[in-house]
């Protein structure tokens, strides 16, 4: 059977690059692999060009050590990466009750995952050229290979660990004592070795860069640390050899360690299967003898989320299309990891800013969160699509609904909205705090103007997400299709969509924008004798409200267009 499932895995490879060969033939995918191949080209090009920003010299290793370090602890923290396990209803259907062991399937999940780790490889094996990494372009293949599969063979472990020990409690504990151990201790070893390395690395950080390097390889070779972080470092050895024989020398305990994580991926879903089988019969039992605590359990061992907020029986129905998609927004398991995660930094940055205010540490969260908050305002209406653009598919039964057009498409629109927004004010909350007693940043005058700006923010940042949302949701309205309905798209030809609807999007909103800033100086001008700079607020808000009126003006047509709309055009 080994043997079908090899034929099955190539088959279906080569019918999915036959599908998007053909599917060459629709403008819309046409253009949007030119775009994305344009790209990649571009990139490429410019790597050739100039140095390498992603990988440099010396920080190759102890670099790498750290990014890999970090992506294992925010694998542990967010949950893993458990679909890599997933099947879809065909395979299910026929696989599960063929004759195949649970490993011949695990098998077949992890082969057909091949395909995108490979296609990683090349884009990351072209981006990291050789003069930055000392190596043949094979020999680097080969490394970012092996990286990058034992990376996701770890995410998947944890996914299956934190699965067990949540789902069967001591009885996943039990089948999992080797791996909690592990894990509490090379914690409690990073968090004693930290002690030590941190404030070094955090005096580096106001000076220069060999001065950072410097406190960085100390760090490395401390030796607690040196201990616990000898498997990451063992992983990106290979990529800072130079020569054949350095690089086999290396190659062989960063292959070591990624069989080890194959033997632990297949050990954890034995151990996983037999702490459900467990759990499973304690249930049975728990159910027989009856009681309130054993009908709990019976229902799943845990109670049911909490919703954004009570959904009463009676009232506006457009309320529970809102209701819906900011539910299954905190039902995702990466929403609650990011707002964790984002807490945690809003602490970090805090402390360092209030402890250091000029230091370089706040100065680079301060940018770092400036960035970000850039790219969720430019990206992010591609990213979030808690909208129509995923309940697009179900046309027919939203408007079967007791609801005008644009209803559905204000309510639809609103929930998306609402989640960029939260976002971007986490982001905007945490670059103030990092910049809020740094006397070298003049932007806002002092840290009172930089509440104001924050203030500003909670107000404009809505109605221009609102207005961002509306556009992309009405491009699926408009041109259904030209906008994959669903789950976001993967791959080059995905990008090159993005890109190009990224492109048109900030042409629309730049012109629909260019209205409401007119009437902003419209406003100042008139108000600035009388008032001085106190004209900012009612320009502010005579802006706010023209921008306000063109969303509700968008809305209203965009829900005819949605009322009249032909749903076999959504089978593209």
């Amino acid at each position: 059977m080994t043997g079908a499932l090899v034929y099955l895995t190539a088959r279906s490879a080569a019918n999915r690059v036959a599908t998007q060969v053909a599917r060459l033939r629709s403008p819309r995918y046409l253009l949007a692999l030119v775009f994305g191949v344009g790209w990649l080209v571009f990139i490429v090009s410019q790597q050739r060009r100039t140095p390498s920003v992603l990988v440099a010299g010396d920080w190759v290793v102890p670099g790498g050590t750290l990014v890999a370090l970090g992506l294992v602890i925010w694998a542990w923290i967010s949950g893993g990466d458990g679909r890599a396990l997933l099947f879809s209803a065909a395979e299910v259907t026929f696989l599960f009750p063929a004759p195949l062991t649970r490993r011949v399937l695990v098998h077949y999940k992890l082969l057909s995952n091949q395909p995108l780790v490979l296609l990683n490889v090349v884009i990351w094996t072209l981006l990291a050229r050789r003069g930055s990494i000392g190596v043949s372009p094979v020999f680097r293949a080969v490394a970012i290979w092996t990286l990058i599969t034992t990376l996701s063979l770890h995410r998947l472990g944890a996914a299956l660990v934190r699965t067990s020990l949540v789902e069967h409690g001591r009885f996943g504990l039990r089948h999992r004592v080797v791996s909690v151990v592990a894990l509490v201790a090379a914690a409690a070893a990073l968090v004693w070795g930290a002690r030590d390395v941190l404030p070094p690395m955090l005096a580096a950080l106001r000076g220069d860069e060999p001065t950072l390097h410097d406190a960085v390889i100390r760090a490395l070779d401390h030796p607690i640390l040196s201990v616990v972080l000898w498997p990451f470092r063992a992983m990106v050895q290979p990529l800072g050899v130079n020569g054949a024989a350095e690089w086999r020398a290396a190659m062989l305990p960063a292959v070591g360690l990624l069989l080890l994580h194959y033997v632990w991926v297949i050990r954890s879903d034995a151990a996983f299967e037999e702490a459900a089988a467990e759990a499973s019969l304690a249930r049975a039992r728990r159910t027989a003898t009856g009681g309130t605590a054993a009908r709990r359990v019976a229902l799943g061992g845990r109670p049911p989320s909490a919703p954004v907020f009570p959904l009463r029986p009676t009232g506006w129905p457009a309320t529970a299309l809102l209701w819906k998609n900011l539910a299954a927004v905190l039902r995702w398991r990466r929403a609650r990891a990011a707002a964790v995660g984002l807490f945690a930094a809003g602490a970090i940055v805090w402390s360092a800013s209030s402890t250091d205010p000029s230091g370089t540490l706040a100065q680079m969260a301060g940018a770092l969160a400036l960035t970000w908050l850039a790219f969720a305002v430019v990206l992010g209406p591609q990213w979030i699509r808690n909208d129509l653009r995923g309940d697009l598919a179900h046309a027919e039964l939203l408007r079967s609904y007791p609801l005008r057009g644009w209803a559905i498409v204000a309510s639809e629109t609103a929930a998306s909205a609402l989640t960029l927004t939260l976002l971007e004010l986490a982001l905007a909350t945490i670059a103030c705090l990092a910049l809020f007693y740094d006397p070298t940043v003049q932007v806002g005058f002092g840290p009172r103007g930089r509440r104001r700006l924050l203030g500003e923010a909670v107000f404009l940042l809505p109605a221009i997400n609102f207005m961002a949302m509306l556009i992309h949701n009405g491009a699926a309205v408009l041109f259904p299709g030209w906008i994959r309905i669903g789950i976001a798209a993967k791959g080059v030809e995905a990008l090159g969509q993005r890109l190009l609807a990224t492109s048109v999007f900030l042409v629309l909103l730049g012109v629909l924008l260019l209205v409401p800033g007119e009437a902003y100086l419209v406003v100042f001008e008139a108000c600035r004798r009388t008032l001085g700079p106190a004209s900012f607020w009612p320009a502010f808000f005579a802006g706010l409200v023209i921008l306000s009126l063109e969303a509700i003006v968008l809305a209203r047509w965009l829900g005819g267009a949605f009322e009249r709309m032909d749903p076999s055009d959504l089978r593209t």
